[in-house]
């Protein structure tokens, strides 16, 4: 299959999205990166001259359509790639309301929207791909994690549907669930995975399960990849917890 495709990555600015970008343009897709933040640490302009970067914010519904309808416009759009994400970890008491439909919209809904924007384009191509980044939370809920896994099961669940949904008109969907993954994430949180490599998957990692998917052959599609560390550990800033499976 010839590689020289045009995806969409949103979360593109950093963690997994700008590996995903990367990897993408080594292999030869031409990439527009969508991302939050112009500024980010991870800048989407240092991730290669073979990226298009847009700063859109998806949770955003208006722009979020007026960006993409452009898009369609200017380019032949192959694939989508759907990284965006945020994560909030507590009892469910301590959350509001309000953080709560954040925390769904961006892990979420802001993603049901954007495939609902580009699937017309991506169904009449010879060949298209959606690939969604999930969670472990996907597959079992998480300690602290009522609201994400919720958001990142409906993930999971809106992946499986539309795979068939998708299939007839060869559009390939499927789903990455990594475990704690070494990513920029951890820094607005009060812990972080244990040390040792073995604690925590890098970014690069996910980003080699996304470009499987999107290079799987035309009459066949991998649905679901998930990938665990070797070791599960988190550290709660300033002490190492072994998490038992």
């Amino acid at each position: 299959m010839n590689s020289k495709r045009t995806i969409v990555v949103t979360g593109a600015s950093s963690g997994i999205g700008a590996e995903v970008c990367r990897l993408a343009i080594e292999q030869g897709y031409q990439v527009i990166g969508l991302a939050r933040y112009s500024n980010s640490r991870d800048t989407l302009d240092s991730v290669s001259t073979g990226l298009d970067s847009i700063t859109l914010d998806i949770t955003d519904p208006s722009a979020c359509e007026s960006v993409v309808e452009k898009i369609i416009r200017e380019h032949h759009i192959d694939g989508l790639v759907c990284c965006a994400g945020a994560g909030r970890f507590g009892s469910l008491e301590e959350f509001s309301l309000s953080q709560i439909s954040d925390l769904i919209q961006v892990n979420l809904l802001a993603h049901m929207n954007v495939c609902r924007l580009l699937i017309p384009s991506l169904k009449t191509r010879k060949r298209s791909d959606i690939v969604f980044i999930g969670s472990e939370n996907a597959l079992k809920g998480g300690r602290f994690g009522a609201v994400y896994s919720a958001a990142k099961a409906g993930l999971r669940g809106f992946a499986q549907a539309l795979q068939h949904e998708c299939s007839a008109s060869n559009c390939h969907v499927g789903i990455v669930n990594p475990g704690m993954t070494r990513t920029e994430v951890f820094d607005a949180l009060d812990f972080e995975p244990g040390e040792d490599q073995s604690n925590a998957i890098d970014p690069q990692s996910v980003a080699q399960a996304v470009l499987q998917m999107l290079s799987a052959p035309d009459n066949s599609v991998i649905d679901e990849i998930n990938i665990s560390p070797l070791k599960k550990v988190v550290r709660k800033k300033g002490k190492s917890t072994k998490i038992l499976k």
